[in-house]
Order: C-alpha cells, then sequence, then structure tokens
C-alpha cells in the first residue's frame, strides 16, 4: 500500500480490507489481536467517519446468539483497537456507538471505489487508455478477497460480497478497456485466468471471445464459448444469456463486424501519439519521438524501454524512401518484443489511415508464408473462401488490397525470414514491424532493433510496480531481480506470484528462487511460464537437420549435463568430441536462437535460466545425441 502523510506530524496509518485485514504504522503491521477484534474493525472500516452503533457492531461480530457480555466485549475491544492504532483520537465514542477517523489516502476501499469511478467514466466517455490506466491502479489495490480473516456474519457478509462484486466489475471494464485499445493477444492469457476464477461473469467471457476472435483464433473463441456453457450449467443451471449468445452466433459466422473496431485505436487526447520531428530538407526524423509519460504499457509491460520505444516509434514513422523498410524487433525469450512492438504500433497508428493490423504467428497452425498472408487477407476483410488457395495469387490480392492505401502491419514472433518475404514484396506501401527471436539477416533493406534484458534499476521498478511498494525491501528486491536475470517475463510472473501470496515476503521468495531445482516451477504463472518460452527456442532446434543444428542440439545437452554457463570453441569441441570449426558451428547456432550470448571473442554465455532449462532437458533427454544427428 501507499502511505499517507500525517499533517500533524504523527504517524503514517493504513487501513487494508481488500484482502486480510490490516494497519499498517509506519509502513509496518501491526498485529489486530483475535478474529473478534478484526470483525469490529471491519464494521468500523466499512463506514469510516460514521458512527456505528454498539448494536450494530454486536451483529458485526457475534453471528449467531451474543453472550450477555456482548456490549462490554465490544467496549474491550474497541479499547484495544485504540492501544493497536497509538492514536486515541481515531476511535472515539460518539452515541450511539464508536467512530473510526479515516484521513483521504488511508483506506484502500476508498481509493479503489474512486480509481473504479474514474476508469469508467472515462470508459463511457470513449478514453479507453485513460480509463485502463484508473482500473489497473484500482485492482492492484486488491490482495485477496475482502476481508478474507474475518468470520463471515450476517451483517458483514452481505456487504463484503458487494465489495466482491465490485472488483469483478473493474475486472469486466479493464477488459472491455483492453480490447479498445487493441489489446487483444496480450489481454488473453489474463483474460483466461480471470474467467477461471469468476465462470459465471458472462461479460468476462465474451471479452475472452472476442479477443481470441480478433487475433485471428476463431476456433479457440468458439470452445471458449463451450466452456462458458458448461459453467453455467454446472454452477447455475442456465443457458448463456442473449448477448453471449448473440457473440457466438456471429463467431461461428465469421461477421466481419465483430473486426469493426481497429486493433489499434488512437490514444486518448491526453497522452497523443508522438509527432516526429522532421528535417527541412530530408524530411527524415531528426529526434526520437517522445514516449507518452504514462498508459498501460507504460505502467508495467514497458518499464525502462522508453528509449527502445522512442526508437522504434521514430523507425515505423520515418520517412524511407520507397521501397518502406520493414522495422525487425529481435531478442531472446521473455524480453518483452512483442509488448514493446504492440505499444510503439499504437503510437504510430494515426499515421496510418488505411488500416493497423496484428498477425501473430505462435496462434497459426503451420506458420508458412501462405498461412501467414492468409491471416492478414482475412483481417483485411477477405472471407476464407475468396483467399486465393495458391501463394502467388495470394500475393497479388494482398497487393490489390493494400494498393493506395498507408497501411501498417506487426508480424509478431517470426522464425524464420521465408515466413514474411512474400508479404513485404507485395505492398511496397505498407509499413511492416516484425518480432522475432532471431536476427533475420536474409531480409534485405531492414532496421533492425535488438532488445536486451532490462536494466538492473528497470528490472528493480517493475518488480515493485508489479508486487507493491508497500512491501519494498530494496535488498530482496534487487536480489529477485537478479534470479530472474532482468527478464520481463520472469519478473512479470514473480510479481504476479508476489501479487497474489501476499504471506511471502520478498526474502522469503528470494530464497526459494535461489534454489536452482525449483526455480522455474516458481517462474510459472497460469499459461505464463519461463520454461514454456524457453522450450520453444530447444524445439525449434530438435526438429532442424543438419549437422550444425545436430552438433548444437548435443552441445546444449553436454552443457546441461555439467551445470556450465560459459563455454568456448576450445571446451565445445571437447564437449563433443568434435573440431573446432564443428564447435564454432554449434556455438554459433545456439547464439542465433538465443540459447547462448556472445560475450567476447570465442565466449560464450547463457544466462541463469537458461542454464537451468538446459540441466532439465539434459536429465529428462536420455543419452544425449552425437555431434551430428539431433535428439
Amino acid at each position: 500500500m501507499h502511505r499517507s502523510a500525517d499533517p500533524e506530524g504523527g504517524s503514517n496509518l493504513r487501513f487494508g480490507l481488500l484482502g486480510p485485514v490490516e494497519v499498517r504504522r509506519n509502513g509496518r503491521p501491526v498485529p489486530l489481536g483475535s478474529p473478534k477484534q478484526r470483525a469490529l474493525l471491519t464494521a468500523l472500516l466499512l463506514e469510516p467517519n460514521r458512527v456505528v452503533s454498539i448494536d450494530r457492531l454486536v451483529m458485526a461480530v457475534w453471528d449467531e446468539e451474543p453472550p450477555r457480555s456482548a456490549v462490554a466485549n465490544v467496549r474491550t475491544y474497541v479499547n484495544r483497537l485504540r492501544g493497536t492504532l497509538g492514536d486515541g483520537d481515531r476511535l472515539t465514542a460518539r452515541p450511539p456507538g464508536y467512530v473510526l477517523t479515516v484521513h483521504p489516502g488511508e483506506l484502500d476501499v476508498s481509493e479503489f471505489a474512486d480509481a473504479l469511478r474514474q476508469g469508467r467514466q472515462a470508459l463511457s466517455a470513449g478514453r479507453p487508455e485513460t480509463a485502463l490506466r484508473h482500473l489497473s491502479a484500482a485492482l492492484t489495490r486488491w490482495r485477496g478477497a475482502p476481508a478474507e480473516d474475518v468470520p463471515r456474519s450476517a451483517a458483514l457478509g452481505p456487504r463484503l460480497d458487494a465489495l466482491a462484486e465490485q472488483r469483478c466489475l473493474a475486472l469486466e471494464a479493464q477488459a472491455e478497456a483492453r480490447l479498445m485499445v487493441g489489446e487483444h493477444a496480450e489481454a488473453v492469457p489474463e483474460l483466461r485466468e480471470t474467467v477461471a476464477a469468476h465462470p459465471t461473469r458472462e461479460r468476462l467471457w465474451s471479452s475472452l471471445m472476442l479477443a481470441l476472435y480478433r487475433t485471428g483464433d476463431s476456433a479457440a473463441a468458439l470452445a471458449a464459448y463451450g466452456q462458458a456453457r458448461a459453467f453455467l450449467a454446472e454452477e447455475l443451471g442456465v443457458e448463456p444469456g442473449p448477448e453471449l449468445a448473440e457473440l457466438h452466433r456471429r463467431v461461428l459466422h465469421r461477421d466481419p463486424a465483430l473486426l469493426a473496431v481497429p486493433p489499434f485505436p488512437a490514444p486518448d487526447p491526453s497522452h497523443p501519439a508522438p509527432v516526429p520531428k522532421t528535417g527541412p530538407q530530408t524530411g527524415r526524423t531528426t529526434g526520437p519521438a517522445p514516449a507518452p509519460s504514462a498508459g498501460p504499457g507504460c505502467l508495467v509491460s514497458l518499464v525502462g524501454r522508453d528509449p527502445e520505444l522512442n526508437e522504434l516509434v521514430a523507425a515505423i514513422t520515418a520517412a524511407h524512401p520507397r521501397p518502406v523498410r520493414p522495422v525487425a524487433v529481435h531478442g531472446p525469450a521473455g524480453v518483452g518484443k512483442s509488448a514493446l512492438a504492440l505499444h510503439a504500433v499504437r503510437m504510430a497508428a494515426p499515421a496510418f489511415p488505411g488500416g493497423v493490423f496484428h498477425v501473430d504467428l505462435r496462434t497459426l497452425p503451420r506458420p508458412g508464408a501462405y498461412e501467414t498472408l492468409a491471416r492478414l487477407l482475412g483481417l483485411l476483410g477477405l472471407a476464407d473462401d475468396e483467399i486465393a488457395t495458391d501463394l502467388d495469387d495470394a500475393v497479388l490480392q494482398l497487393g490489390n488490397a493494400t494498393a493506395g492505401r498507408r497501411v501498417l502491419v506487426l508480424l509478431d514472433n517470426v522464425t524464420d525470414e521465408g515466413q514474411v518475404r512474400p508479404l513485404i514484396g507485395a505492398c511496397p506501401g505498407c509499413r511492416f514491424v516484425i518480432t522475432s527471436r532471431m536476427v533475420l539477416g536474409a531480409l534485405d533493406d531492414v532496421d533492425h532493433l535488438p532488445l536486451a534484458p532490462l536494466t538492473d534499476d528497470a528490472a528493480y521498478e517493475l518488480l515493485v510496480r508489479l508486487c507493491g511498494r508497500d512491501r519494498v525491501d530494496p535488498e530482496q528486491v534487487r536480489r529477485v531481480a537478479r534470479l530472474c536475470d532482468n527478464l520481463p517475463l520472469a519478473l512479470r510472473i514473480a510479481g504476479k506470484r508476489l501479487a497474489v501470496r501476499r504471506e511471502w515476503t520478498l526474502a522469503a521468495f528470494a530464497d526459494m528462487l535461489a534454489c536452482e531445482e525449483h526455480r522455474l516451477d516458481l517462474l510459472t504463472c497460469g499459461d505464463l511460464s519461463v520454461r514454456s518460452a524457453l522450450d520453444l527456442d530447444y524445439q525449434a532446434l530438435r526438429q532442424c537437420g543438419g549437422t550444425a543444428n545436430g552438433s548444437a542440439l548435443a552441445l546444449f545437452h553436454r552443457l546441461g549435463e555439467r551445470g556450465m554457463a560459459d563455454c568456448g570453441s576450445a571446451t565445445a569441441a571437447g564437449l563433443l568430441g568434435r573440431d573446432r570449426r564443428t564447435a564454432w558451428a554449434a556455438l554459433g547456432r545456439l547464439a542465433d536462437l538465443r540459447l547462448m550470448k556472445p560475450i567476447a571473442p570465442d565466449h560464450y554465455r547463457m544466462n541463469d535460466l537458461t542454464r537451468l532449462y538446459a540441466m532439465e532437458i539434459a536429465r529428462t533427454a536420455g543419452k544425449p545425441a552425437n555431434g551430428n544427428s539431433a535428439v
């Protein structure tokens, strides 16, 4: 929680009901006594600065028939709470009961309600990015179920249930705002987690279906409807309501109107897109475009990425000579390429009136050039039966569909140049942004933007924003960040786990991460997983033939067997039992796939998370391959 300043110089107090009941004085938790004493405090905090009668306090504390000593016991609890708060003026007697004084900025319920109100107002006014900032801020106040450590009496239960309902409304509004700003692919994982926690909320299911459909995965959208229908039947004994059923019908018939909201609408007026500064003669950018000072991406996903964001937006909007140059962002697994590209594309969207489109190759069943092209043609409005079955004919269709239009296309999670080369050549007026792990060196006339792990300071800030500043132990935050290799994906997972598991201190979590046997397990949250991200690179290596790939695979296993992170050609040759040229080729291939990084001439290194993954693979793969064969 944030701390509030006492204008008269007294101790800082913070009250929390959005999770276990807590009171903090000067940032430190204070003991709150027995469950009945916490129940009394909860009743007072639900009506701050208002008199709560002794009769109502009795009803809040005792769900069953109260004892004859109930009124005396309430007075005892009040006196103990006064001592706990350390401020006699906070909790005062006022007929017919007591009033707890709470100043602005001291109660998480009030802060949540204010942020929720502002978010819903901004959403109604058509300002989704502003709405998303407020709604995200509102939801970060939650640490668990409301007053989850207090017995639910007949008096308290409905009030606490109402708070839980407000949280669900905030989640629904946040999902709506994310779809309005075009965060379809980004929203899917969190929406899956949210509907699993709230399976009877039809608005959340609708948002998940729409997000899946707009990423091009209509089959998954239909499957989500089936899950929603099953949950509603099991939990409530009802069929989906008319709105959800109508959305199912429209997805089933591939209604193009569902794509009418562009994936990347213009930013809010309060955070205008940057206008590149142009030189008087060349028309090229002469300075980086300023990133917005806030916004959903900058709040969490893009912490520490201002220089890269500025450079990418400037490259997208720069006036290159024809043909325009694609911009390719590359970097290792979990480094945040897609988040950066998505935000940059949203910022640059006003410069592309012909439309902005996002094709995530990870969602394609066989992501070759034709499948990529067919997905893009579908987003441009062609029905499935209108798309040519021949690659060359489909290329011509793409040229015709984009002729005379200034179009921006994000090709996300590309694995090789062949997937995108025909598209780039088909429409010289389009601007392409590409994300990939490998450097796509075989593409001509491309602006390459490398993305590295975060700096120590940026990793610290990202983790603090995710787990909450009220829990900050600077030394332990930096320790957790180091154990996450400063990778945004690992940091995001760690922050989410800490945000949910409030009983874990940062020191305890760091100690758990320090155990190498369990680190990759801890860096998994729902469908976010460092292990799964690394596995994509390993499987790509396994599926490729050839001597270099076979040697690289064998070397990866040998390094994993020994838990080695550093390697040069001489060491690699010894591990493989092969010559130095073969060893160089194997190391180069591992570097291409970002499983290792060159840090000096003839010196390569794995980060710690990759080393732990290699050790897991070596334990499970059995006998490693020969130097010229795949396992």
